[in-house]
């Protein structure tokens, strides 16, 4: 992916153990949608159990593609890697033909980390999109293969969380 800079997309990867790394990434969303940007959201890992970030960009952005492709958290017993076989497929397609600005695979890192993926799929396939097409991914565990292709990889330390001192998750603050 050469040429000029100003022109070309870029590979944003928001990981580490901290919270906040998918709400930077529908931040993101958010300026590029006040630009008038097309965006496309893939959600992987998380099942159809609903987030505030669904509701919000389905409501108020009923044109935006925001698509969950997960079976829910890893530990419950379920086609994991179907899950996101699935999600990955329709990923190359839109990496391929989305006509818009800017995609997010949202726990995309979670995916390779756990092996329901290949890395190397996943590194050519991002290496191969329109040049200039941006696309962020999230999630722990960002891949070496995919942290040496990314142009920002911003990591998320936790210092302090809330479910350490026993506060459930939150509708609105954690989903």
């Amino acid at each position: 992916m050469e040429g000029n800079t100003a022109e070309r997309g870029l590979l944003l990867n928001y990981t580490g153990d901290g919270k906040g790394k998918s709400s930077a990434a529908f931040g993101t969303a958010l300026r590029a949608l006040g630009w008038g940007w097309k965006v496309g959201i893939l959600q992987f890992i998380k099942d159809e159990a609903p987030t505030g970030e669904a509701q919000f960009f389905r409501r108020y952005f009923p044109d935006l593609i925001f698509e969950q492709y997960g079976a829910g958290m890893l530990d419950r017993d379920a086609d994991h890697r179907g899950a996101a076989e699935k999600g990955w497929k329709r990923a190359q397609e839109l990496l391929r033909d989305f006509d818009g600005e800017l995609l997010i695979f949202d726990e995309l890192n979670v995916v390779l980390h756990f092996y329901l993926l290949e890395p190397d799929d996943i590194r050519q396939a991002l290496l191969a999109r329109r040049p200039s097409l941006n696309v962020i991914l999230t999630g722990r565990y960002a891949h070496p293969k995919i942290i040496e292709i990314s142009d920002l990889v911003t990591r998320v330390e936790c210092e302090k969380h809330p479910f350490e001192q026993g506060f459930p998750a939150r509708r609105g603050i954690d989903f």
